[in-house]
């Protein structure tokens, strides 16, 4: 076995995400709605076996409009960061070219299936996420 460096991290969602969210719509008015999604999300991960079932989505907190989601995929990429939270922050951030997700004013929200962990609940503030819904 060898030994090998690597420079780079990679996170995907699994292919199923894609046409799930399709049929959700981009704008979810109400807290309910938002935690509908993040627990589909979860059972849809745990249903295609493609990761624990875990799911998280960020919003923007005024209008509900939906940033990004995650899902758990620890196993699948081999990285326990992985955990469904810290992939929908990231994925947050790459979708508004940021890493601090209140820049310019925007207040988000991170909606997640289940209590942060306590890497994800470290990482939330440092983030720009201003409130968590679970």
């Amino acid at each position: 076995m060898t030994n090998r460096i690597r420079g780079r991290i990679e996170l995907g969602l699994p292919a199923w995400v894609e046409p799930f969210l399709a049929g959700q719509g981009e704008v979810f008015v109400s807290h309910e709605a938002r935690m509908r999604l993040a627990i589909e999300l979860a059972r849809g991960n745990a249903g295609h076996g493609t990761g624990g079932p875990f799911g998280a989505a960020i919003f923007e907190t005024a209008t509900g409009r939906l940033i990004s989601v995650g899902v758990n995929l620890v196993e699948a990429s081999h990285c326990s960061m992985a955990h469904a939270e810290m992939v929908a922050i990231a994925l947050a951030q790459q979708a508004i070219g940021s890493y601090d997700l209140g820049a310019g004013g925007m207040a988000c929200e991170l909606v997640t299936s289940t209590e942060p962990c306590a890497m994800c609940l470290g990482a939330i503030p440092w983030s720009g996420v201003r409130r968590v819904l679970c």
